[in-house]
């Protein structure tokens, strides 16, 4: 028993050390993020215009998403930035059990292992968002003047992500505590069973039986 619970705690170790080397050796990824604003058409001036339309654009958002996070899109994307990754989600007013999307607001994200890498991405997944929903009101016979338009606001550009690795390595030594406790927990129970207990219990008495010698009758 002392044998197995040892093997799975230096299991759990090794492994926890496995972890912890690509954290240390993995490079820093870099993030590049804006606010998407779904705006009203030119024509649309009005002073209430904007709560008018607004579930409209924020339906527009919607497919917009859809289309940005379809497999096709990531496909073009990752062919103009391979390696580089990009979201886009609608602003969430509440959280995430119970979303509230009430502003037409996205947020769009390019991150990749480079800052020139990220950026490029994030220019490319810019101008395929734009594209995207001019062909899609085009489609639906929007005049030009009608159509809704992409803007995009407060670009951050490329930010390292680095982190904090006091949380990173402290929650890995942690987790690790928590793996080797039940790793020693669970090898206790495995080998309490009361089969295994009984079965061991026979291999045992038979040894012992065997061991006796057999009198014989004169």
């Amino acid at each position: 028993m002392t044998r197995i619970r040892l093997a799975l705690v230096v299991a759990t170790l090794l492994l926890a050390a496995g972890a912890g080397y690509y954290i240390e050796i993995s490079p820093p990824a870099y993030a590049e993020s804006a606010s998407v604003e779904f705006a009203l058409p030119p024509t649309r001036n009005a002073p209430h215009a904007y709560y008018m339309f607004a579930p409209s654009l924020i339906t527009s958002g919607a497919a917009m998403v859809q289309r940005m996070m379809s497999p096709s899109a990531q496909r073009q994307l990752d062919a103009a930035a391979p390696g580089a990754s990009v979201s886009l989600a609608l602003v969430n007013l509440y959280n995430e059990d119970y979303p509230h999307y009430g502003i037409p607001l996205a947020t769009l994200t390019a991150t990749s292992p480079a800052a020139a890498d990220t950026h490029h991405t994030f220019a490319v997944a810019a101008r395929l968002l734009g594209r995207f929903l001019a062909a899609w009101q085009q489609q639906g016979g929007v005049p030009p003047r009608e159509r809704i338009p992409v803007r995009i606001l407060g670009d951050s550009g490329p930010v390292i992500q680095a982190g904090s690795r006091v949380r990173v390595f402290g929650g890995l030594a942690i987790l690790t505590a928590i793996a080797v406790g039940l790793a020693w927990d669970g090898a206790g129970r495995w080998a309490s069973k009361p089969g295994r207990s009984q079965s061991r219990a026979a291999r045992h008495d038979g040894r012992l039986v065997g061991s006796e010698p057999v009198s014989r009758r004169p």
